[in-house]
């Protein structure tokens, strides 16, 4: 898996000094005759900046990349794809939503399993999470820029339920380009154990919240 974030920065900046180089190197005869040459072409978005840079269209001119020529570009490109080619362990990955969320709105996609055969305890969590301010709850991992899975245990005392454990982990959802599957990145794992149950929603919900303050101060 690759950090393209940091796959672009160092790109940029090899691509960037390698023709700042060229430039310092020139004979001073060409200085001379660079105003007579015709204007670089100017860079702009493609999908392939997103494929393998995974730089969105809203995102080019954030992360600087509309300061580069057009041939830098499609050299930055060119240098991703020999980066990802041949190699299984590095995978291009897709993340989050391909549609903008409202502003100051993280999409979460919640599963629970275990010892939860009605759903009570989901409907629960759900519940609670609804409750956070600037979340919204949905229904699939394609639609989420955030994932919770919680695997619920019941504590018994004979055949009385005395609570619940809920093993958690959080993460961002995204798409494997190279293999055409289904991935996640993973986030915060824990465990709680509510010896009632009745606040374990609302514990979980917390965590989250907490967890989800990096998705909102961070770039989207």
């Amino acid at each position: 898996m690759i950090n393209r974030g940091l796959l672009v920065t160092v790109l940029t900046s090899i691509v960037l000094s390698s023709h700042l180089t060229l430039a310092q190197t020139a004979p001073a005869t060409a200085k001379k005759k660079s105003s007579a040459r015709t204007p670089t072409a100017a860079s702009a978005w493609t999908p392939d900046v997103q494929q393998y840079l995974g730089v969105s269209q809203g995102s080019f001119t954030m992360v600087g990349l509309n300061r580069l020529s057009k041939a830098q570009l499609e050299a930055l490109i060119s240098t991703a794809k020999n980066a990802t080619a041949g190699d299984p362990k590095k995978h291009l990955l897709t993340c989050g939503p391909t549609t903008p969320s409202q502003p100051g709105v993280v999409r979460v996609w919640v599963t629970v399993s275990g010892d939860d055969a009605q759903g009570l305890r989901l409907a629960e969590i759900r519940q609670a999470i609804r409750g956070l301010s600037g979340v919204d709850v949905v229904d699939a991992a394609a639609n989420a820029d955030r994932a919770l899975h919680i695997v619920i245990q019941e504590q018994t005392l004979g055949k009385r339920i005395i609570g619940y454990t809920a093993s958690y982990t959080t993460s961002t959802p995204c798409h494997d380009d190279t293999r055409k599957a289904d991935a996640e990145i993973k986030g915060q794992l824990g465990t709680y154990t509510d010896p009632k149950g009745a606040d374990l929603a609302r514990d979980l919900a917390g965590m989250l919240d907490q967890d989800l303050q990096a998705v909102r101060n961070g770039p989207r």
